[in-house]
């Protein structure tokens, strides 16, 4: 099956190289290549007519049967212009859309012109299948601008609208100059129809390439129309042409709008233009109208000053009327002032008139005196109206007024201090003054009465611990001293009886066991009573105090680790865990001999975890040895912390001593982080 796959592909491919020319000689030809044929580099020889040759050194050529990109010859230069007829030589290239040419030789044998361009609309321009071919097309001019930077040569940029689709075309220009007429006229365009790509080699937009300026025809001018007039119903036209508006400059924001007054209408202006104007400034623009908040707007707006007449007058703001015939007007009314803050940069004042409540906003910088005018004072307000509107109908439901400078704002009339917000405001600083007095009156008998059963605590706790210390001396210096005195009695009758029968001797043993551990219980004791090392400080300091000094630093090593974030426990069961670290490690170097004992607390929300690790001799875990009673001791004082000890040794691999306490378990909970009842 494979052998029959490979000699079909081979067929196949014997087909398609003895379908190809040996040299192609149309444009049609080599459009008709797919990219793995035209990555082979296949000769190719043609005679048509140059329609651009921008930008160099690359071009497009047009024979009888097609048009088609040619790469120039970056290594030699063959002089052509629009219209040569040539005889091109070269080879076929992938190109980064669709089939290209790379020129070898160019030999210019004529003069001619572009072929007859046929009207297309956007809709069949937009698949791509006309990319290189001479073509005409109708649109609307939207932007033109002057482009020194995408191509070698400076180009007159445009955007165009035709129909459902937008397109870019570039023209290249002896002399940049202004071009803003052609803004909304509808042109014919003639040029050479290329493509915008991706790295995919798929489409993404359509961009003419234009010779020169005169294959652009103006079809008609942008119509001048009053202010009243915007977005109005006309029958048979619409509403994407841009118009020319005639009005007075009543506020600029530069690089972001501007206002105009026409008589009682005003207008909201949007351009990126800076050109600085002062109110008062004639100027005609031309814009696109579009919907604004409540009444049409000029979007994408240029404009250009021709002469001054005057600042306009504002209009009374008349509240009984249709909101929406004041949007972008300069206004003025009067109003009491309710509020003012600073927010995101705006000085803003909340006014009242009548049952209306609106915002007078202006740039924090230009605030001055207005930060000082009282609350409740009746102001004049000059400035400019913007409307909200809202719902289905998009009903005008608010304003604002845009404040110009500090001088739109006028005091017409001051209150009297004594009115009843400040006379409730002294008020009510009185009564809290006096408060204030009361409060630290019981402030202070609340620290009085704190401190002096402090000081009671303190003195019973200075006697307990005297009486421990008391206690401890007289353990050290009486039951310590006697056990000591049993056990070399007992090791001495060791000595004595090594020809006694084998139960004799196991007895004798028990006992030096059983009277090792009363000396060490007595010392435990001792340490118990005098526990100040977690009455003054954590768990983890006291087993660090504890633990390292039961073990020879030159002859052996005491590890502590501690992970999480140790907290408190309650007394009982942070001496319980150090019990259990005390004997596991004392067991592991005077029984298991150990040289490396590594203690771990772990804590966690839930539990903490004790782990003593040793690498002594370690033991049978299933049998306790007898007199152990360490042992015995650490498994019940772990019971006593509601757990179980887990031990887990074998003889000459050391032992693990290992118990998990749950935290919330504990009966008695730290009332802070010491023990001395505070």
């Amino acid at each position: 099956m494979l052998i029959f796959c490979l000699v079909v592909a081979s067929a196949t491919q014997a087909q398609s190289a003895l379908s190809i020319p040996r040299t192609l000689t149309s444009a049609e030809q080599v459009r008709g290549l797919a990219p793995e044929e035209a990555v082979a580099g296949l000769r190719v020889h043609i005679h048509g007519v140059i329609t651009n040759n921008v930008p160099e050194p690359d071009f497009f050529v047009q024979d009888k049967t097609a048009g088609i990109y040619v790469e120039g010859n970056t290594s030699k230069r063959f002089a052509h212009h629009v219209g040569d007829i040539v005889e091109l030589d070269g080879v076929t290239g992938p190109g980064k859309f669709a089939p290209v040419i790379r020129e070898l030789e160019t030999r210019v044998v004529g003069k001619g012109s572009p072929p007859k361009a046929r009207t297309y609309t956007f809709a069949e321009l937009a698949d791509g299948q006309l990319d290189s071919q001479w073509v005409q097309v109708r649109g609307i001019v939207t932007s033109a601008s002057i482009d020194r930077v995408s191509w070698p040569e400076t180009v007159l940029a445009l955007r165009v609208v035709s129909g459902a689709g937008e397109f870019s075309a570039r023209v290249p220009l002896e002399h940049a100059r202004d071009f803003s007429y052609l803004i909304d006229s509808e042109v014919l365009i003639e040029g050479v129809c290329g493509s915008r790509y991706t790295s995919q080699r798929q489409l993404s937009g359509i961009l003419f390439y234009v010779p020169q300026l005169s294959y652009i025809k103006v079809q008609s001018p942008a119509p001048q129309v009053p202010i009243s007039a915007l977005l109005r119903f006309s029958p048979g036209t619409g509403t994407r042409h841009r118009v020319r508006v005639h009005g007075v400059v009543s506020y600029q924001q530069p690089g972001s709008s501007l206002f105009l007054q026409s008589g009682r209408d005003g207008l909201r202006v949007l351009t990126q233009q800076d050109t600085v104007l002062q109110p008062g400034d004639e100027i005609d623009v031309l814009g696109f109208p579009a919907m604004g908040e409540s009444a049409p707007v000029l979007a994408d707006a240029v404009f250009h000053r021709v002469g001054h007449s005057g600042p306009p007058q504002p209009l009374p703001l008349g509240l009984d009327s249709p909101w929406e015939q004041y949007d972008g007007a300069l206004v003025v009314t009067e109003a009491t002032l309710v509020d003012r803050y600073l927010q995101l940069g705006e000085f803003r004042m909340l006014l009242r008139t009548g049952e209306n409540v609106f915002e007078a906003t202006l740039p924090s910088s230009q605030t001055g005196s207005l930060s000082s005018i009282p609350i409740n004072a009746d102001l004049k307000i000059v400035g400019i109206c913007l409307v909200r509107s809202g719902g289905l109908w998009a009903l005008p439901q608010s304003f604002h007024i845009l404040l110009r400078s500090s001088k739109d704002v006028a005091v017409v009339h001051t209150p009297s201090w004594w009115n009843f917000r400040h006379t409730a405001w002294l008020l009510g600083v009185t009564v809290g003054i006096l408060l204030l007095v009361l409060a630290w009156f019981a402030v202070l008998s609340k620290r009085w009465r704190n401190q002096m059963a402090i000081f009671r605590q303190r003195l019973q706790r200075s006697g307990v611990i005297e009486e421990r210390n008391r206690i401890a001396r007289e353990i050290h210096d009486t039951i310590e001293q006697e056990l000591a005195g049993i056990t070399m009695q007992l090791d001495l009758a060791a000595d004595c009886f090594q020809q006694a029968p084998e139960v004799a001797k196991d007895a004798v043993d028990a006992a030096r066991q059983m009277s090792r551990h009363s000396m060490l219980e007595a010392r435990r004791s001792v340490w118990d009573l005098r526990c100040h090392l977690l009455e003054h400080g954590d768990l983890v300091e006291a087993m660090t105090q504890t633990l390292r000094p039961l073990v020879p630093p030159d002859r052996a090593k005491v590890e502590i680790s501690v992970q999480g974030q140790p907290s408190r426990l309650s007394s009982s069961t942070e001496m319980s865990l150090l019990r259990i670290a005390q004997e596991a490690v004392a067991n592991a170097w005077h029984h298991g001999h150990a040289q490396s004992i590594a203690v771990e607390l772990h804590y966690d929300q839930q539990r903490i975890h004790l782990r003593v690790t040793d690498d002594g001799t370690g033991f049978d875990a299933s049998r306790t040895p007898p007199g152990h009673f360490g042992l015995l001791d650490m498994k019940e004082r772990a019971q006593s912390m509601g757990s179980s000890l887990r031990i887990d040794s074998v003889p000459g691999k050391g032992t693990v001593v290992a118990v998990d306490v749950l935290v919330y378990a504990d009966a008695e909970a730290p009332k802070a982080n010491t023990y001395s009842g505070r």
